[in-house]
């Protein structure tokens, strides 16, 4: 069979499949074996399946995903998000504006120990959104707020997609972490002027500053405290370690999975039970993350089969000499792809295809693997599917249509300024990364 039709059967069997809700690990596996049976026979489907499967759960850079989804986990299970929007809150003075920077501010933290830009965004929209309301935020606009705050995972480092597209392109998994600083403060500094901006207050807003009647036990603030230092050393110790050169990405990993496994077991703030579901639940996400993976490597070597790439360069020849305008394209089909697709599935399914098409236009990767983070997470927020609106709407029972209204708005605004940032000054990204040792 002719690469072209073998190509076109594989976009139907995308389409079909993902439209029924099959799982995007399964569909990639369906896809590539399919294609190269159509492509080249079945026979050769053994020798390729085999070997591939092995050196891919093999690679290096894929075994940190658990010690930092174990870290994230004991954090999570230690109930930090709760302690961290407490000291923002008590920051705040109880006033609309700040509480709602605070919100964001412990986006960007929760990021740093989760990882998942729905699971955060659902946890703040528990959290945080029910004060943001009682402070005069309409409800719309505070559950807005937890889903912007809880997209920031995607892009704070530890992230996972990050963790990902460093082991697919051979990237140093470290210089794609510090190289996000730039992005990820750039981002929240845009959504702080939007806050300002377009803030919805409700007409019965109480008056800005109104100290609850209730008195928070002082044992309840120290504990807030402690924890809230614990979890900003932990990142110091752990990232600060990456850029000094003193510890590699994976040693980091380690390091902070067993430091926030003692710091919560000494604090008294997991039991025996939550261990066990900590370990469990990095367990079963990390499969997950695998069974991606490595449905990407079977479809990743359909493709270099059948030259699908180089259609692709080809295509795009007219361009290539323009490598800003090859990145905005690209930008903006990760973009479009993290509006529909989780983002771990994107990055799996769109950098095998693009990844020569970015060595031939000379555009750098880890510049690209950043920014190509950066739009994924604007993509979470925006519909029709945006998994950190839904994930705040659904945590609070709320239209998810009044969520993405607010939170499109976040999105837009960061997309254009962020994006036109990051191609007139690439050095956001670049130049922290060429200062590691």
């Amino acid at each position: 069979m002719s690469a072209t039709t073998a190509i076109w059967i594989v976009i139907a069997w995308f389409a079909i499949f993902l439209t029924l809700g099959q799982n995007v690990a399964t569909v990639l596996f369906g896809a590539g074996i399919v294609g190269i049976a159509l492509y080249i026979g079945t026979g050769p489907l053994g020798g390729i399946i085999g070997p591939d499967t092995f050196y891919t759960a093999s690679i290096y850079s894929l075994s940190i995903v658990p010690l930092y989804l174990l870290m994230a986990q004991m954090l999570l299970r230690g109930g930090i998000i709760n302690d961290l929007f407490q000291v923002g809150h008590r920051m705040s003075g109880y006033r609309r504006f700040p509480l709602g920077v605070a919100t964001i501010v412990t986006g960007s933290l929760l990021g740093a120990v989760s990882g998942s830009g729905a699971a955060s965004s659902a946890s703040l929209a528990a959290v945080a959104s029910p004060e943001l309301e009682k402070l005069g935020y309409t409800r719309r606009f505070s559950l807005s707020i937890a889903a912007v705050a809880g997209s920031l995972s995607a892009i704070v480092p530890p992230s996972l997609i990050m963790i990902i597209y460093g082991s697919l392109t051979s990237v140093p998994i470290g210089h794609l972490f510090i190289g996000a600083i730039g992005p990820a403060v750039l981002c929240i500094l845009i959504y702080v002027v939007c806050l300002k901006v377009f803030g919805e207050t409700r007409h019965d807003a109480q008056a800005d500053g109104t100290v609850p009647d209730e008195s928070e036990p002082a044992d309840s603030r120290r504990k807030s405290r402690n924890a809230f230092l614990f979890v900003v050393t932990l990142m110091v110790v752990v990232f600060g370690g990456i850029y000094g050169g003193i510890i590699t990405v994976a040693e980091a990993g380690a390091i902070g999975a067993f430091t926030a496994m003692v710091g919560m077991i000494a604090m008294r703030r997991v039991s025996r039970q939550d261990i066990f579901l900590a370990l469990s639940e990095s367990v079963k996400i990390t499969a997950a993350l695998m069974m991606l993976v490595l449905g990407a490597k079977i479809f990743a070597r359909f493709l270099t089969f059948s030259r699908l790439p180089n259609e692709l360069i080809a295509v795009m020849e007219p361009v290539l000499a323009n490598p800003g305008l090859v990145a905005v394209i690209l930008l903006a089909v990760f973009f479009l792809a993290g509006m529909f697709l989780e983002s771990a599935a994107v990055i799996v399914l769109l950098v095998p295809i693009i990844l020569p098409l970015l060595k031939v236009a000379n555009i750098d990767l880890l510049w690209f693997g950043v920014s190509a983070s950066t739009m994924i997470a604007l993509g979470l927020l925006t519909p029709p599917v945006g998994l950190a609106s839904f994930a705040a709407a659904s945590a609070a029972n709320h239209p998810a249509s009044q969520v993405f209204r607010g939170a499109t708005i976040f999105a837009v605004a960061a997309g254009v300024i962020v994006t036109a940032l990051l191609l007139v000054f690439p050095s956001v990204v670049t130049w922290l990364p060429a200062q590691m040792r």
